[in-house]
């Protein structure tokens, strides 16, 4: 018996990285997926490897999620070929490194439109359907530049902390008309997936290099396996963590905790 046995799950950003791994996961704990991208190939890609083991388990679409009528058509899509929605996983983002002084002002309202607005359309849009399940669940991807400061992350560090307060207010909002949908949100910290290495390729191309530089900032030692992630995902996505709203799932090998002495 999985998991997330006769659950309906949207995943964004599900066609590479964290998304994937979420998706694939959640579908060998029993759930549906719709699996939404704005690369359809990659999205089909996700969903063969999921239909593979379970036929007819996964569906992919096409989605931009910084758009509103996107996000009406694949809720229409959710509730059309599966008839309901449980879980929304929103996934989605990008991240492009500056500081104050160095980040343009269109790579700010970017980053701000795909990390944060997308999160408010996904979770404004959703509710209505989300609330007509049993046990629903809305988890939004943060990091941990969400909760700490970075002065080379300050547009994707301002979005992510945006997130960590709307997904606070949404749950509160959720709670308050008792809607029986709990809204949390996930704080990892480097993952191993091509957005990193995109960023091992940005600071001169040796990736082990890069892995072992970011290794050298977590007290456990080493970057996250997106598995490491998607275990919280599927805890806070199943009836397990049903007293669990608006709180925050730090996944970061001790970063946060504070200050460790080199000796």
């Amino acid at each position: 018996m999985g998991r997330l046995d006769g659950k309906i799950a949207l995943v964004t950003g599900g066609g590479s990285g964290l998304g994937k791994s979420a998706a694939i996961h959640m579908a060998e704990e029993g759930a549906s997926i719709i699996v939404s991208d704005i690369n359809l190939e990659t999205a089909t890609e996700t969903v063969e490897t999921i239909n593979k083991a379970r036929q007819g388990a996964a569906i992919p679409v096409k989605h931009n999620v910084t758009n509103e009528d996107d996000w009406n058509n694949v809720l229409a899509l959710c509730q059309n070929h599966f008839s309901e929605l449980n879980i929304l996983l929103n996934n989605a983002g990008i991240s492009i490194g500056g500081d104050i002084e160095s980040t343009e002002f269109e790579t700010w309202k970017k980053l701000q439109e795909v990390d944060v607005d997308s999160i408010f359309w996904g979770c404004k849009l959703a509710i209505p359907i989300l609330r007509k399940a049993k046990n629903s669940s809305i988890i939004n991807i943060s990091s941990t530049v969400g909760i700490l400061g970075n002065p080379l992350t300050l547009g994707y560090g301002t979005a992510k902390a945006a997130v960590r307060s709307m997904t606070k207010s949404i749950a509160l909002h959720c709670a308050r008309h008792k809607y029986n949908i709990r809204c949390n949100s996930i704080h990892p910290t480097f993952i191993k997936t091509p957005l990193l290495k995109r960023f091992a390729d940005a600071v001169g191309g040796d990736e082990e290099k890069a892995y072992d530089t970011l290794r050298s900032l977590i007290p456990l030692g080493d970057i996250l396996e997106p598995r490491d992630v998607t275990y919280g995902i599927i805890y806070l996505a199943s009836d397990e963590s049903k007293m669990m709203t608006g709180s925050e799932l730090v996944i970061d090998g001790g970063l946060t905790c504070g200050y460790m002495p080199p000796i």
